[in-house]
């Protein structure tokens, strides 16, 4: 048996993504950061399928609203990175 640590967000690894995932009565909100190449990072937050995290997840990233630097802190404390304007 293999048990898996779990964390209070879903991480896309391979992608770079980091994202927080809401889902109340049906209703999924998702905020979502995105490392870019360069370096430098930025926040979107934006509903989605509710039906699976993941698809909210990507959902969000591709068409989310782009969030100010002060509010993507606010969400992503931990990254330490210049935040893409």
């Amino acid at each position: 048996m293999t048990t898996t640590k779990q964390y209070p967000y879903y991480q896309f690894a391979p992608d770079k993504y980091e994202g927080r995932y809401w889902n109340a009565n049906g209703y999924a909100t998702a905020v979502v950061a995105s490392i870019g190449q360069e370096g430098a990072w930025s926040a979107y937050i934006g509903g989605g399928p509710p039906e699976r995290e993941e698809e909210c997840l990507a959902f969000v990233v591709k068409w989310g609203c782009k969030l100010d630097e002060p509010t993507a802190r606010h969400f992503f404390p931990e990254i330490d990175l210049p935040y893409r304007p």
